[in-house]
């Protein structure tokens, strides 16, 4: 047992980063579709790489989504339009047309009876036969149908478009029929009056029929039976074969069954992961070793891995929306280029696993994300992300742009409103800088666009450090001059460096007067003090220092840079003063040493 315990602390965080990757596996089993994967893949124009493919059952062949989509168009350009007839309408322009005929003087009662009885009847032809419609109906403008269906007690009236009159139609035929058999009538100023809607849409009854009918139509067009080919081994498949191999996918995925599909999902996602691992293992091993760095990268493909599966389940988005290359962008603002384009390609692999046209999928993804890593050498510069978001969007255009005229016939055939989810897709990219201040807060990292703004020497407290310890504040110029030229020629994080060296010494603000780089015009007043005392000064601004850091809400690798400047070296002035003034005493060396390493 005490073997087993003492194992345990041994390697325990060994252990807990191989229980953390076993659960990102889980997770990431739970998130993709469970679904039998269809083993061929093909592209329309290339040739068929297999075996000559024989129908394996009888299943019906899916028509092209621009077949669909014209016919779905053309219902809803023709599918026909029901109106009801409000007929108290007619009611209410008789009445007027009545009193207004009893005003006229130029006509006896006679007279005014028989103009009542023609027009009577001719109004209510206009109104029933078929009936008077709004001039701005843009629905009935827009409909091509020439048969329009109006609502009555018991039935519909089955009514030719052109037939239907507008307000001004409606008017203008009682104007030419007063002015043919009444003239002085057609004087009237009120005709306005005599003429308004009395045909009005039934949107509930025109949408359901016009609903009805898109659901009417089917999505197939013939069938192929059982063993008759489908396409020949060497054969290029043309639009006709590419549509006939997508029905026999789609048909497979919904009938066929496999008991082992969970066991082999999970050993291809662990596969991948063991590959990071691996990766970490071999060149990063200090991030294996550090909780959070590591939960940090392994959520991060959890993240992309749901997104992608949410929008592969929305039909009426496209997964070319999502911004992939936003992975490799933050994990390189943390990390490195090569760690940050190792992981974007293992995720994206995972991801294609279960995406139709994986390929297609991968080689955009993983050329854009290679098009992101080399733009964003570092981000420290707005102008960089915005460059960094259009080369993404030319990547993929030029690219959907070769694989769409290998697969389609002609260039008027490719779906160019795909542009679009591009386009949308590099303006996401842009969010980058507030993800990345959202990480750096979760996580407690410190990226290079942070390092630039500690950098600025306008900083409060590097302005503090100028004023109460000018000497200090060059020192820490040149420290940081020097730091910076160094890591570039070795190899590094030069900006840390630099950050990190502009602010060790920040601790000398408390008493600056101690340190030898700030008594340019003071005797040194050390003189007068016993060497303890001293001891205590000098060391004391490690301390100090990392109290400002904190108060000042330093990241925690700045932090470190002040608390370890010195190492545990010894203090050689004050150990070596002490040493001659007491030849004869044994010195305890360590009380001469800094604390940078407790």
């Amino acid at each position: 047992m005490r073997k087993f315990i003492s194992f345990l602390l041994e390697y325990y965080k060994h252990i807990i980063t191989l229980i953390l990757f076993l659960i990102t596996v889980f997770v990431i089993l739970l998130i993709i579709p469970h679904q039998t994967r269809f083993k061929y893949e093909y592209q329309k124009g290339k040739p068929w790489m297999y075996e000559t493919l024989i129908a394996p059952f009888d299943f019906p062949i899916l028509k092209s989504p621009i077949i669909l989509e014209k016919e779905k168009d053309s219902i809803t350009k023709n599918s026909p339009l029901y109106y009801f007839r409000d007929e108290q309408v007619l009611k209410s322009t008789l009445n007027t047309f009545k009193e207004d005929i009893n005003k006229i003087n130029f006509l006896d009662s006679l007279n005014k009876k028989a103009v009542l009885d023609y027009y009577y009847k001719f109004l209510t032809s206009v109104y029933n036969k078929p009936g008077i419609i709004e001039i701005n109906d843009s629905i009935f403008k827009a409909n091509q149908n020439l048969i329009v269906f109006i609502q009555t007690d018991s039935a519909f009236e089955e009514h030719f478009k052109y037939n239907i009159k507008t307000i001004n139609e409606a008017k203008q035929a009682f104007i030419n029929e007063l002015k043919k058999n009444n003239p002085e009538i057609a004087k009237l100023n009120n005709l306005n009056d005599y003429f308004k809607p009395n045909l009005f849409l039934n949107k509930n009854l025109t949408n359901q029929i016009k609903q009805q009918l898109l659901n009417d139509i089917s999505p197939t067009k013939g069938i192929i039976q059982q063993g008759e080919i489908i396409i020949n081994k060497g054969e290029i498949i043309s639009t006709e074969k590419f549509l006939v191999l997508e029905s026999l996918h789609k048909e497979f995925v919904k009938t066929s069954y496999n008991p082992y599909l969970l066991v082999g999902q999970f050993l291809t996602i662990a596969l991948g992961l063991l590959m990071i691992f691996l990766f970490l293992y071999h060149f990063r091993r200090e991030i294996l070793t550090h909780f959070t760095k590591t939960s940090f990268i392994l959520s991060l493909i959890v993240l992309f891995i749901f997104i992608a599966q949410k929008f592969f389940q929305m039909d009426n988005k496209s997964i070319y929306i999502v911004p992939f290359t936003l992975l490799p962008i933050i994990i390189r603002s943390f990390y490195d280029s090569r760690l940050a384009l190792f992981i974007h390609t293992i995720t994206i692999l995972i991801i294609s696993y279960f995406l139709p046209n994986s390929f297609e999928f991968m080689f955009m993804q993983y050329m854009a994300g290679i098009t992101a890593v080399f733009v964003l050498i570092n981000v420290r510069r707005r102008a960089q992300l915005f460059l960094a978001a259009l080369f993404i969007f030319i990547t993929y255009s030029i690219i959907y742009f070769g694989i769409s005229i290998v697969q389609t016939e002609s260039v008027q055939q490719i779906e160019w409103k795909n542009l679009t989810w591009f386009g949308i897709n590099a303006l996401m990219v842009l969010s980058a800088y507030p993800l990345i201040y959202i990480f750096e807060k979760l996580f407690g990292f410190i990226s290079d666009v942070t390092l630039l703004e500690l950098s600025d020497t306008n900083h409060p407290l590097l302005r503090l450090l100028a004023e109460k310890a000018p000497g200090t504040f060059q020192h820490s110029l040149q420290v940081a001059n020097l730091s910076e030229e160094i890591i570039q020629k070795i190899g590094g994080n030069a900006l840390l460096a630099r950050v990190g060296a502009l602010y060790h010494d920040i601790g000398k603000i408390e008493l600056p007067q101690y340190f030898i780089e700030n008594q340019h015009q003071i005797p040194n007043p050390h003189k007068d003090l016993q060497v303890d005392k001293s001891i205590e000064i000098i060391s004391g601004h490690v301390n100090y220092g990392v109290q400002l850091a904190k108060k000042y809400k330093l990241p925690k690798p700045i932090i470190e840079f002040i608390e370890s400047h010195h190492g545990d070296s010894t203090m050689q002035y004050f150990y070596k003063t002490y040493l001659i003034e007491h030849p004869s005493e044994k010195v305890n060396k360590d009380l001469f040493r800094y604390k940078g390493f407790d």
